[in-house]
């Protein structure tokens, strides 16, 4: 049989079993702390911007959601994001896919703001020029997508150079009052 001997000075009652215990407490502590630091450092977000895509047998066109990676901020900051997107366009690698926009050449966001549900996006004119019924159809249908994508939106009022005009073209599209997504994606 074997003794164990007693605890003398500076020695504990169990040998290996607390540290073990302390060395497990530490390890738990150390994960926990690096989740929580993870958790609160921001996340970069994502928007979605809607793109065209036209079907070759047919030629009806759709819209495509497509998600881009966004810096930080409010809903504001994000949907300025989104629209800038828009408006430049899909990359290479989309339009390899297909993808287009029609979204004219030089236009510009002048300004975005969301109050009341509504967001006003102010576009300059060339939003407004060139392009037949489809063009004009999908282009309005791309802002109003691509601007209601957050809760605090769910509607887009379009400006055309700091203007509230009654109708986009000369296709007639009615844009004086704010638009919604229609409860099934249009086809153009």
């Amino acid at each position: 049989m074997v003794r164990r001997r007693a605890p003398g000075p500076g020695r504990r009652a169990g040998g290996r079993a607390p540290r073990l215990g302390r060395l497990a407490l530490l390890l738990v502590l150390a994960a926990a702390a690096a989740v929580a630091v993870r958790l609160a450092l921001p996340r970069p977000a994502a928007v979605d911007v809607f793109f065209v895509r036209y079907d070759p047998a047919t030629h009806a066109g759709t819209l495509v959601r497509v998600r881009r990676a966004a810096g930080s901020g409010g809903t504001s900051a994000l949907l300025r994001f989104a629209l800038r997107d828009l408006i430049a366009g899909p990359t290479p690698e989309e339009q390899r896919r297909g993808i287009t926009s029609e979204i004219p050449r030089g236009t510009a966001l002048r300004s975005v703001r969301i109050q009341g549900g509504v967001a006003t996006v102010d576009l300059t004119a060339p939003f407004a020029s060139g392009g037949g019924s489809t063009s004009m159809q999908a282009r309005l249908w791309q802002v109003v997508y691509t601007g209601t994508q957050f809760r605090q939106a769910s509607e887009v009022q379009i400006l055309l150079d700091g203007r509230r005009v009654p109708a986009l073209g000369g296709e007639g599209l009615m844009i004086g009052a704010p638009l919604r997504r229609p409860a099934s994606p249009p086809t153009f």
